[in-house]
């Protein structure tokens, strides 16, 4: 070590006093980097995974739908069969006879089990099947046969359009003369089967089946109903060419999706059906998928249906049930096209997305700002049950058990005795198959955890039980797991780890009953569906969804002439508002687009809760339910209409702000009155959740408005953001990583609620709208610096409002910035790498497996934020033995393990993958704060082959890569680094002792800190130090060069 090395040391050592922090070895000139006292900090310890994770395959499903598990009677079902219908498979020698003679042999097996099946229909193009009327004790032994795919119900008796209508008061509308009329709707979908009977076609199976989906038969299109549309993308693709042709028929096994839509819409029980139907098909025959081209195709038929260059007869507006979960809508070209669709006058009303509530899973396109985006809520008959526990009565009442959707539904009360696994401390998590006849009488109990929830169901099933109860051992809600294989013929339930907890301490004292009866179900009218998606917009912070609407109506099904069924997700809850959309646009056709989706977010029900109250459920936020539920006949009668005079829409979205002292914001509101008299209207600012309004968020509003009859009015909204030390704004508690699909830890940071004009005095006229407003502030540090080069010393202070911390790296890598951004709507975002660094912490035995070994995180900040880490990857290749080829990869990503797939857990984890054998393992979850430019990826050095034994003789050569996995557009890279496990040559230490991380209070006084440089160069690319700044901070990262 050189003279000017170990004086700088020295100076460092004394400066701060830390010398019973740090041991150095005894020779002063060689002090040794793995006795430095550096200690895996507290922020690193959280992000540790309880159980790391291994990717595995999916199960596959099971034949029988649950709902006819325990069906009795008869029933109507679809029999899907083996054989590809000739949709797929036209061209096929035999393909005909093959599909014929198979429905006859599983018609026939059918018959052999119950002489009385009755044949509904067979299909052949839509889907290979047959539809019969057959006694459900037949069903589980039909589904066995090797023929039979799947056996579904054919129709769902329990919800309709008969509820759904009435309810958002689209019937009081229609009853006032308005049902859509000269309204033209587009259906961006799948294309509508308009032989079906809703929309007046012939409604026979026939009728469709002998329709060539590829031409138009004469007198077959368009209809009185469908007036038009156009196929976009034909019958084959994704497995083969888009091949547009002029027949806009619903067809093929993966269709049926913009039929069910345009039924809800204007069928004949629909919410406006008197409209123009428009069958606009981008969406796959043969598949979920919808393709980019047809879709932006469709879109410009709306804008210019004669494609003359023409605008004036576009359409009113376009129904897209339809996206991709956590988007954002600055670069989607799908968005960007949306929003210049509504500058043509055309209303665009997308489905939110059923990503569940989870921070930042709305979808695209419904996240583009001039789309009425819409979330789902329940159907006013839901019901969610309730476990009673009857004995003992210490411990007798309700508890919350959320049913397990892929189980039978309990019909009536079911009570008996409850068993912990095996009863004898065995099979306690449920995975191991219970003898038959073993739980026979008996309700089950297991944990969660080892294998699927369904798995779990179905083994207690197979043991004889009566149903079947998970217990959650973790803190958390139960929740509605997803299917996972097996076959779960008896009710599954999930309860808390208290619950579940409650009920092992009874059994350890005697007998626990207990029951599940349908009496007991809570009504769920006015409550969010679990599964709809949440906000805010990924990129723009802004405040969707829109508006939410009860989805799960039953609609038409294609292909079969008059069968219907329930369809639910967002995508049944987008048709409800285009259809009342529609009946405004009849009521009043000289409102503009912005008006009508402003009206209906104005007077939309606001009382809307997120989960019941028996769950300890509250309001649902502004970011979930968006307006309200949609009341279209409020909307019909409201005098005055309020909106965004910037983003024409019905909230005020303010965004997302590091905050480090006050901030003061300006919107304006533009209200319109409808009435030829001037409105008097009191305004009053309500806040979501009482902590909200502890003050150091305001919102205010003038108190009384006079808006001229007929004429409009500007009122400005202001909002101050002033946080104190008293008085703090909510800790920042949300993250990508372990919160990264917690919806409480993003209700407690943001801040939402309602400004409501209310009429007043004798010019009221009647008047209650209200705009919703949306910001999502986080309390920030504000670092300030000095340093000293020649003894790398220097001090840093916090002078924010909130405490930070600083979490430090050696660099070792650097990009500049790249020149510009790419065009808005363009399919590519940018992810643009600036620095890069890396931290090893070594790791007794035990902490990542049997010896010896060390934790390292690879740092990477960019130079750009981005919402979430669920579109975002950032990852690192590691060449271990210098031979050219990359032996690793570490990166962070979903923590579904589905690689390839659209996120859907919402959780980011740091995996890494042995690219020789594809294996892939997670130990840690990703360090990003959300909404920040600051990647860390941790892992074990066991998951790259490597152990303690590795320290500064291993180099691997590294090369850094980022991209938006939403839009895989560009990448950007720093290529050419190398890493050695503890070889860091560079280290900072701070005057309070702690080591290569710390914590500063708000308003702190200066802390002294200082590098230490062990001289040695062992990471041949490492020139400095990376220090990144958390969880806020307006500049996230700076960097010290320290070459010599």
């Amino acid at each position: 070590m050189s003279r000017k090395n170990t004086l700088k040391l020295v100076v460092i050592v004394g400066l701060l006093l830390i010398t019973a922090s740090i041991a150095f070895a005894q020779d002063a000139t060689q002090p040794s980097r793995a006795e430095t006292g550096r200690t895996i900090p507290d922020q690193v310890k959280t992000l540790r995974l309880d159980t790391p994770i291994q990717v595995s395959g999916a199960e596959a499903a099971f034949r029988l739908a649950p709902e006819l598990r325990n069906a009795t009677g008869r029933q109507q079902v679809v029999v899907r069969l083996s054989q590809p219908a000739l949709a797929v498979a036209p061209a096929a020698e035999g393909a005909m006879a093959a599909a014929v003679s198979q429905q006859a042999e599983v018609v026939a097996a059918a018959r052999s089990l119950d002489s009385n099946v009755r044949v509904l229909a067979t299909l052949r193009m839509a889907l290979n099947a047959v539809v019969i009327e057959a006694d459900s004790a037949t069903l589980a032994q039909l589904a066995r046969n090797p023929n039979v795919v799947a056996i579904t119900p054919l129709r769902n008796y329990e919800l309709d359009l008969s509820e759904t209508v009435p309810y958002i008061g689209a019937t009081a509308v229609q009853n006032e003369g308005y049902d859509g009329s000269g309204v033209r709707v587009g259906v961006i979908d799948s294309g509508i089967d308009y032989t079906h009977a809703v929309f007046g076609g012939p409604g026979t199976v026939e009728a469709y089946e002998n329709n060539d989906p590829t031409i138009i038969e004469p007198g077959t299109f368009p209809t009185e109903r469908v007036v038009g549309g156009y196929d976009f993308v034909g019958s084959e693709w994704p497995n083969g060419d888009i091949m547009p042709d002029p027949d806009p028929l619903d067809d093929g096994p993966g269709g049926g999706h913009g039929t069910h839509v345009a039924d809800i819409i204007g069928g004949n029980l629909g919410v406006a059906p008197g409209v123009d139907l428009y069958a606009l098909k981008a969406c796959s025959s043969v598949s979920t998928s919808c393709a980019g081209l047809p879709l932006l195709q469709a879109i410009e038929f709306a804008v210019d249906p004669n494609n003359d260059g023409d605008t004036s007869d576009h359409l009113d507006v376009i129904n897209m049930s339809l996206g991709s979960p956590y988007g954002d809508p600055r670069w989607d070209d799908l968005s960007y096209a949306v929003d210049n669709a509504s500058a043509a006058g055309v209303l665009t009303v997308a489905s939110a997305g059923n990503s569940a509530d989870k921070p930042y899973a709305h979808g695209t396109p419904a996240a583009a700002v001039t789309a009425l985006a819409v979330a789902q809520t329940n159907v006013p008959s839901a019901t969610q049950g309730l476990m009673e526990v009857v004995e003992p009565e210490s411990i007798a009442g309700l508890y919350a058990a959320v049913h397990q959707p892929w189980s039978p539904e309990v019909t009536d009360p079911i009570q008996a005795p409850l068993q912990y696994g095996d009863g004898s401390g065995g099979n306690l998590d449920g995975c191991t198959a219970f003898p038959a006849g073993s739980l026979t009488g008996k309700i089950v109990l297991v944990d969660r955890g080892t294998c699927a929830f369904s798995i779990k169901i179905s083994n207690i099933a197979a043991g004889g039980a009566m149903a079947g109860i998970i217990g959650l051992i973790t803190p958390g809600e139960p929740f509605a797991g997803s299917y996972g294989g097996g076959d779960p013929s008896v009710p599954g339930f999930m309860i808390s780890q208290a619950d579940a907890q409650l009920l092992k301490d009874a059994l350890e004292e005697g007998q626990v009953i207990v029951a599940f009866d349908p009496a007991n179900d809570i009504p769920l009218v006015g409550h969010m569906v679990g599964s709809s998606s949440r906000g805010p917009s990924g990129g723009l912070n802004m405040a969707k969804p829109d508006i939410g609407a009860p989805g799960a109506s039953v609609s038409a099904i294609h292909g079969t002439g008059t069968g219907t069924e329930a369809f639910s997700g967002t995508s049944g809850a987008a048709p409800m508002v285009t259809g009342s959309a529609a009946l405004l646009m009849d009521a009043y056709p000289d409102r503009s687009w912005a008006e009508i989706k402003s009206l209906l977010m104005n007077t939309a029900e606001t009382d809307i809760m997120n989960t019941p109250e028996f769950f300890g459920g509250y309001l649902a936020a502004i970011s979930r339910i968006g307006g309200g539920e949609v009341r279209v006949d409020r909307a019909l009668h409201s005098p005055i209409a309020a909106w965004d005079r910037d983003d024409l829409t019905g909230s005020l979205s303010f965004g997302f702000h590091e905050v480090t002292g006050q901030l003061d914001m300006l919107k304006r509101v533009t209200i319109r009155n409808y009435t030829d008299s001037p409105v008097t209207l009191r305004s009053e600012v309500d806040y979501r959740y009482d902590n909200d309004a502890n003050g150091e968020v305001r919102v205010t509003v003038p108190t009384l408005i006079t808006v001229p009859a007929n004429g409009t009015v500007g009122v400005p909204v202001r909002m101050f953001i002033r946080p104190r030390l008293s008085r703090p704004l909510h800790e920042w508690v949300l993250n990508s990583g372990s919160q990264g699909a917690n919806p409480d830890a993003l209700t407690l940071v943001e801040y939402d609620g309602y400004i409501r004009f209310i009429g007043v005095g004798a010019n009221g006229q009647g008047a209650d709208a209200h705009v919703a407003w949306h910001v999502l502030p986080r309390a920030a540090g504000r670092p300030e610096t000095g340093f000293v080069p020649q003894t790398n010393t220097g001090w840093v202070r916090n002078t924010g409002v909130s405490p930070m911390y600083i979490d430090t790296y050696s660099l070792l890598g650097s990009s500049p910035q790249i020149a510009g951004d790419p065009p808005l709507g363009g399919q590519t975002a940018p992810v643009d790498l600036r620095w890069v660094g890396v931290q090893t912490y070594p790791v007794p035995a035990g902490v990542c497996g049997p010896v010896d070994s060390f934790v390292m995180g690879l740092a990477v900040n960019t130079w750009d934020r981005y919402s979430h880490a669920s579109h975002v990857l950032v990852g690192f290749d590691l060449d271990l033995d210098g031979d050219g080829t990359f032996d690793y990869e570490v990166f962070n990503y979903d923590a579904s393990g589905a690689f390839g797939s659209a996120p859907s857990d919402g959780r980011s984890l740091t995996w890494v993958s042995n690219l020789a054998t594809g294996a892939a393992s997670a130990s840690f979850y990703t360090q990003h704060e959300t909404n920040s430019g600051n990647f860390v990826l941790f892992f074990c050095g066991q998951q790259i082959g490597m152990n303690a034994s590795n320290f500064f003789n291993t180099s691997m050569d590294a090369s850094a890569f980022a991209f938006d996995y939403y839009y895989s557009g560009s990448i950007d890279t720093i290529e050419g680094m190398n890493i050695v496990p503890l070889g860091e040559r560079y280290l900072t230490v701070f005057q309070n002792g702690d080591i290569g991380f710390t914590w500063l209070p708000a308003r702190s006084p200066r802390t002294r800190f200082g590098i230490i440089d062990f001289g040695d160069q062992l990471n041949m690319t490492e020139t400095g130090v990376l220090w990144l700044y958390g969880p806020g901070s307006p500049g996230e990262a700076r960097v010290w060069e320290l070459q010599p």
